[in-house]
Order: C-alpha cells, then sequence, then structure tokens
C-alpha cells in the first residue's frame, strides 16, 4: 500500500460476503498495470508465473446496488458475471503504520500504486460487496445495475 502526501481522497470498499474468501473459487494475484483504488473490478490476464498473472480488461458482469449500510456505504449484489472468464474484485487490506496521524490512517486515503501485486477474489453470482459513494461514477440509488467500472478510476458506472 502507498499513500500520497496531498491527500488525494479515494472509494473504500470491502468484500463485505464473498465466496472466495472462504476458499471458493479462487483468489488470484494480480499485478496491477495502473495506481489502482480497492474495489476495482479486473479481469484475469496473461500467466506471469506461479499464482501471478497480469491485469486484464473486466470481462462482462452486472451487480446490483441493494442497499445502504449503517456506515453509509453501499451493499452491491453480484447479479451475473461472465461464464467464460475470471472477474476479479481487487482488495488488499490497508496496514496503518503508529505514527500516521487520523488524518493520515483514513483508509480513503491509500491506493495500491501500479507494479504492484493485489490480491483479487473472483466473484460469483449472489457474492455482496460494500462500497463508498466514492467509488460509483453518480450517487447510489439502490436498484441501480452496474455494468462496467472505468479502467483508469476504478469507479464503477452508474
Amino acid at each position: 500500500m502507498a499513500i500520497k502526501y496531498t491527500i488525494q481522497k479515494y472509494g473504500v470498499s470491502f468484500p463485505t460476503k464473498v465466496a472466495a474468501s472462504a476458499g471458493s473459487p479462487h483468489i488470484y494475484n494480480i499485478t496491477l498495470t495502473n495506481d489502482t483504488p480497492n474495489g476495482k473490478i479486473v479481469g484475469r490476464g496473461a500467466w506471469q508465473e506461479l499464482d501471478r498473472y497480469a491485469e486484464a480488461a473486466a470481462p462482462t458482469f452486472e451487480l446490483e446496488v441493494k442497499g445502504q449500510a449503517t456506515n453509509g456505504n453501499w451493499y452491491v449484489e453480484v447479479n451475473s458475471v461472465d461464464a467464460n472468464a475470471d472477474v476479479l474484485f481487487i482488495h488488499m487490506p490497508v496496514i496503518i503504520a503508529e505514527n500516521f496521524t487520523r488524518k493520515f490512517a483514513d483508509e480513503k486515503n491509500f491506493y495500491l500504486p501500479a507494479g504492484t501485486v493485489a490480491k483479487a477474489y473472483t466473484l460469483i453470482r449472489g457474492d455482496i460487496l460494500e462500497y463508498s459513494e466514492e467509488c460509483f461514477s453518480a450517487t447510489p440509488t439502490v436498484g441501480a445495475k452496474i455494468t462496467a467500472c472505468d479502467a483508469t478510476t476504478g469507479k464503477l458506472t452508474i
């Protein structure tokens, strides 16, 4: 993880209820092409070495905004994914150093720099993800469908 001292803010996401976190189907290591926020949806690219693949464009998927959590974030459910490709959710936990002030320790300050090898959860129908409002291209509403993720910013397109 890295931090920019100009304090550029990013969205916050979490794999709330994802089958891959319990061992099914897979968690891959993906080498990121660009600076990336947690929560970006990508595909599994070319093999690089054992347990590591290149980042690829996100295959076809559909997510649906289901409701708002008590912390203000939004629950998003996976409705469908491309049956012939891996749709992956990038997520690495933030490790906070003891000498950071509260301002610097804010999870919204962190991103994954280009070249980072990041953990990527394979998504399946029924998985639940949690995203802060900053992760969306527009204000989310219950029932909104999401079928794209910006390749540069990682924002979900509503």
